[in-house]
């Protein structure tokens, strides 16, 4: 067994098992021509050394840092003409442990983690590797944030190359920063001071969850440059306490995001607790849109995973089917460069399951256990993130429709994530198929506070259906006048409407909203999904479907 220290290279063909399944032979004459003409010469070049070959996929160790960046950067210029070929290449540094079996070493795994995370075509270097090269060897290199590899336990901070050609449409593509800024407390006493902080320190915490950002604590001084300050102030008089907040563009001083948060402050450090919660969960909206404008118009072939899920969450949040469906098909892409990432594969099935939901179809046969062992696995793979358990939450409650399951996933997102609109949306769908309608109701009225969400027309209806389910007409109605209020187009809406008023023998309203239905489209809406309902009002299923008519079927003994 030998041990040294390297700089080490792990690289790999892109879509090498989709390419297989196309044209095994055509692959097969393409990776070797890859590796004969071009990857392997360029390594003996740079005094490179093969350390291991993997069919399409190599790991190999470099004397210095410099000769592993040049190799890769000429490597993959030489590729970017190629109209079939792409590799991804990562590199980090560290020991190298090597016996008659295998590679081992902390620093060939980062390396090989580094590759799945970078673009197809460019190059992802660790910022150990970036801090030895010199500012002329770093040109080209842009901040890509800090990434969470697999089995590695502290976050890598990392950076991105790709040739120009391939990112053509791109914008900065330095990751955005956020700078926190010390809350001004006025009064400036001690309590409020400490109220202030307290606060502070939440929404440093909360931000540094999020991905796609970087987020600096301006209290304790910072001299990088920032994109983004957040500023606020905390004003307290008597019992009430307000907290106002802006988030402002350093470039042009423009406020891109602001708020106010206010209420009873008798116990202080409750109000603090609150307005933390409630400042995470906006903000959270937010930070999911800046990282998408970084990556421009470069084609999806040209992404990497990190990138193809930030281009999938832009499509997510446009709330139409035809982004729908090229959300699933960005995603289908990330699932093929790296079939255990778990955030693609969960992103990758609620975009199935909702495409489902819209038409109001069965998931069945191969599908359905293909969602199912998409969920599981991306369960296993993130425990601790609450969007995976959401996701599954929602795919059991239309598909199994067991209370428990669903309410073990509904809690175990809650418990990641109190704060969390979809972790009470959860909750309430456990709920409503445990027919404990008016907890439901509750739930999902906590989970709909946030206005500003694109979904919030979407989940409100779940709300309202609730409502109906417990027989709440009264309610189901106030509630769906406010969204036929916002979005007077959507025909959905009106038949569940028109059921409530039939349900309190107000017909001759039932009638007028009738006739408005009928110069609707009644084919299938983004924001009227097959709703999760309990077996006893199974009907309401077919009842909301696009197609139904007027809104007036009722279930059979009616």
């Amino acid at each position: 067994m030998s041990r040294r220290f390297a700089f080490i290279q792990a690289a790999d063909v892109a879509d090498y098992s989709w390419m297989m399944a196309q044209d095994e032979s055509a692959t097969i004459a393409l990776v070797h021509e890859l590796r004969d003409r071009l990857l392997e010469p360029i390594v003996e070049r740079h005094e490179g050394e093969v350390l291991k070959r993997m069919g399409d996929g190599w790991i190999i160790a470099y004397p210095s840092v410099a000769s592993s960046v040049l190799a890769a950067l000429e490597v993959q210029n030489g590729l970017a003409e190629h109209p079939k070929t792409r590799l991804r290449m990562g590199i980090h540094m560290g020991d190298i442990v090597h016996d008659e079996a295998d590679l081992y070493g902390a620093g060939v795994n980062i390396a090989c983690r580094l590759q799945t995370e970078a673009p197809p075509g460019g190059v992802l270097i660790s910022a150990d590797v970036y801090n030895q090269l010199s500012s002329k060897q770093t040109q080209g290199f842009s901040d890509a944030g800090t990434f969470k590899l697999k089995n590695i336990p502290r976050p890598i901070q990392c950076f991105q190359w790709r040739p120009e050609r391939l990112a053509v449409g791109s914008r900065p593509d330095e990751v955005p920063t956020i700078g926190v800024e010390k809350l001004v407390a006025a009064p400036a006493d001690d309590e409020n001071a400490a109220a202030a902080e307290d606060l502070h320190e939440q929404i440093v915490y909360g931000l540094s969850r999020r991905t796609g950002i970087k987020v600096r604590d301006m209290s304790v001084g910072s001299a990088e440059k920032t994109t983004y300050n957040l500023r606020g102030r905390f004003r307290r008089s008597g019992a009430r306490a307000r907290v106002n907040l802006s988030l402002v563009l350093l470039d042009d001083a423009s406020t891109v995001w602001a708020d106010v948060f206010e209420g009873d402050a008798t116990d202080l450090f409750a109000f603090c607790d609150e307005v933390a919660a409630q400042v995470d969960a906006k903000l959270r909206l937010f930070v999911n849109s800046l990282d998408n404008n970084r990556i421009g118009e470069i084609p999806d072939e040209n992404l990497s995973v990190s990138e193809l899920r930030t281009r999938a969450a832009g499509l997510f949040y446009e709330c139409t089917i035809p982004d729908l469906e090229r959300c699933i098909s960005v995603m289908d892409r990330a699932k093929r460069l790296n079939p255990k990432d778990g955030m693609s594969l969960s992103m990758w099935a609620i975009g199935v399951v909702m495409r489902s939901k819209l038409r109001f179809e069965a998931i069945e046969g191969d599908r359905l256990e293909e969602l199912v062992a998409a969920h599981d696995l991306a369960v296993e793979l993130m425990p601790q993130s609450d969007f995976v358990f959401f996701t599954r939450c929602l795919f059991r409650s239309i598909t199994e429709r067991n209370p428990d399951k669903v309410m073990s996933d509904a809690k175990r997102c809650y418990e990641l994530s109190p704060n969390y609109p979809q972790a009470h949306i959860a909750l309430g769908y456990a709920y409503i198929l445990a027919e404990e309608f008016g907890k439901a109701v509750a739930a999902m009225r906590k989970g709909t506070e946030l206005r500003n969400d694109p979904y919030w027309s979407y989940r409100r209806l779940h709300m309202a259906v609730a409502q109906y389910c417990g027989e709440d007409y009264e309610g189901t109605i106030a509630t769906l006048r406010e969204m036929i209020d916002l979005k007077p187009s959507v025909r959905g809406f009106r038949k569940l409407l028109i059921l409530s008023l039939k349900a309190l023998g107000r017909d001759a309203e039932a009638q007028k909203e009738e006739e408005a239905a009928a110069l609707l489209d009644d084919g299938e809406n983004f924001f009227v999904q097959e709703p999760t309902v309990p077996d006893s009002h199974s009907w309401l299923r077919e009842a909301l479907a696009p197609g139904s008519g007027k809104g007036s079927c009722q279930k059979d003994s009616d």
